[in-house]
């Protein structure tokens, strides 16, 4: 059954290493992101290894959307296979998912 999950990721002054998730597997079918305007920098979204030199930034300001397939032939998008990676400390994203 369908549902919608919610939250926000800040970055941590421990450095710069990428943020995840959740740490628990989660099925979305679609993942909206928000990056308040009032961030210092961009953010970056991926796998484990995100980094400002390996995904496209996500601008301060702006929103970013991904839809997952989900037919009976692809699986759907994981939100535990995702992770943030900030540039300024103590900076945020906004996300809300589609859950299947």
């Amino acid at each position: 059954m369908a549902g919608i999950i919610n939250g926000r990721l800040t970055a941590s002054s421990k450095g710069r290493e990428p943020i995840r998730f959740t740490v628990l597997p989660t099925p979305i079918k679609y993942l909206l992101l928000e990056v308040p305007p009032e961030n210092k920098g961009d953010v970056y979204i991926g796998g484990a290894t995100v980094a400002s030199n390996n995904a496209p930034a996500i601008a301060k300001g702006t929103t970013r959307e991904f839809t997952f397939r989900h037919d009976g032939k692809e699986t759907p998008g994981d939100l535990s296979n995702l992770y943030v990676n900030f540039e300024h400390n103590g900076d945020v994203i906004n996300y809300l998912a589609i859950t299947v």
